[in-house]
């Protein structure tokens, strides 16, 4: 699952992706990626919220080793199967989270995802899970997971990519919106062959270097700017870096304006991340884990509006995983 950030020799004659993380709209079936948890695997996951509970873990002192639980192995495997052969993510549905605190719910969560990758920090402060929910902020003044406004297609920590590496992005619904929040997915891939197909001169744009805004999340002397580029040959195949507002501030912020050339092309790429016909919408119901690919997927969100009481208000509990699994 590791995708190293190194390019290999151009070819002068690029070819279209092929695999199953090639899909659309019309190829791709719930059933290719939705996952149902099983009455056994459901009863494994409360007798491990119960060991938790009685050792007094919290999602600061659980280990790998707390969830080698053949249930909860058979779950985390079955989504990687889905992440390495299939369309590129799973979404498991059905935890039985009803009862569990946040914290209880957020620890089940993070074993699984030891099954897929090594949890990572997500900010400066070293957070192990990361909630995103709305603080009330707009978009101009917080990180787009702490606001209720409308996102554009990404890929996770682009911005912060000098240091922090994310293969796995999982999102763990605890609570759901009072309307809106609807996930978006589209396939990474499909949309550099749709690219390429259309516009080859402007793909090789997309490999060149961009500055990326790394700002918010810059420790004292750090530098606010990573630079890389949107697409990248590896030995697993294109890895696809992109978020077009980190990029736009990160050139600002480094004061290099972006050529007419760079605009054209990632415009352009923009268009066909929003062709309604590539992507899929489905909505994270309490207790779903949604995880996938970041380098062979792109995902959004649409605007929510969230209940009026603080405790029902949408909460979904973030993991970035890097590398081989640690179960």
């Amino acid at each position: 699952m590791t995708i190293e950030a190194t390019h290999l020799a151009t070819d002068t004659q690029r070819r279209p992706i092929t695999g199953p993380t090639v899909w659309d709209r019309d190829s791709l079936q719930a059933e290719d990626y939705v996952l149902a948890v099983e009455p056994a695997q459901a009863d494994a996951c409360l007798r491990l919220r119960d060991d938790l509970r009685r050792a007094g873990r919290t999602i600061a002192t659980v280990e790998p080793a707390d969830f080698q639980v053949p249930e909860l192995a058979e779950l985390g495997r079955a989504v990687r199967r889905r992440i390495l052969a299939g369309p590129g993510f799973g979404v498991l549905s059905g935890l039985p989270l009803a009862g569990w605190t946040d914290e209880e719910a957020s620890m089940l969560y993070w074993g699984l995802g030891t099954y897929l990758g090594t949890p990572q920090p997500q900010n400066l402060f070293g957070d192990r899970v990361y909630l995103v929910a709305d603080t009330g902020k707009a978009i101009t003044e917080a990180r787009g997971s702490k606001t209720n406004s409308e996102l554009i297609f990404h890929t996770d920590g682009a911005s912060g990519y000098l240091n922090s590496r994310v293969d796995v992005l999982g999102l763990l619904c605890l609570r759901k919106a009072v309307s809106g929040g609807e996930s978006r997915m589209i396939s990474s891939h499909t949309a550099y062959n749709r690219l390429l197909e259309k516009h080859p001169d402007l793909v090789e744009i997309l490999y060149e270097p961009f500055c990326f805004d790394r700002s918010r999340e810059t420790a004292p002397g750090g530098d606010p700017i990573s630079v890389g580029s949107v697409f990248t040959d590896t030995p697993d195949g294109v890895r696809v870096r992109y978020n077009r507002a980190y990029i736009e501030l990160g050139h600002m912020r480094a004061e290099r304006p972006l050529t007419d050339r760079q605009r054209d092309a990632l415009t352009t790429f923009d268009n066909v991340l929003n062709d309604p016909s590539l992507s899929v919408e489905f909505t994270l119901e309490p207790g779903d884990v949604f995880l996938a690919s970041d380098h062979a997927t792109m995902h959004n969100r649409r605007a929510f509006v969230d209940a009026e009481d603080v405790a029902d208000r949408r909460a979904l509990v973030r993991l970035w995983l890097e590398g081989e699994p640690r179960n």
